[in-house]
Formats: structure tokens, sequence, C-alpha cells
């Protein structure tokens, strides 16, 4: 397994953990955040509709993200 491989896997495996915390969550008013002191992202290289090279990027995020979940009835007319 080549380390694109096993970063293709790990990004996957922790989009799952937070689509699965997510559904735990709502309709729970709960809220959950996460601290970052530079947390690097890479962002892969695009290509557009053209076959035009869009570039690729590295983010680093420093502070916070807050995830709430709730729940809003939809009244019906």
């Amino acid at each position: 397994m080549t380390s694109s491989d096993k970063t293709s896997k790990s990004s996957g495996q922790w989009a799952d953990l937070l689509a699965d915390l997510f559904d735990k969550l709502t309709g729970k008013e709960a809220e959950v955040t996460y601290t970052f002191d530079n947390l690097e992202i890479n962002v892969p290289e695009a290509v557009g509709p053209d076959g035009k090279t869009l570039g690729s990027a590295k983010w680093t995020v420093n502070g916070k993200i807050l995830i709430k979940a709730e729940a809003h009835r939809i009244s019906s007319s």
C-alpha cells in the first residue's frame, strides 16, 4: 500500500467517523468543539472541466471548529 493509499483510507475513515458522530448528536442539542494548533491540510491538485490544472493548496488551521446539532420542527401549513 502506497503512502497516497494510506492517506486516502485515513481521510475516508475520518469522514465516516464525523458523519457517524453528527448522526448521533442530531436531535440531542449537543455540540462538539475541536481545537487545532497548526493542523496542516494538503488539498490535492484539481483538474478543471477542460483538463486545465487548477493547482493544489496547503492550509494551516489554528483555532476552533464548533459543531452543534439542533433539531428544528417544521410546521405544516
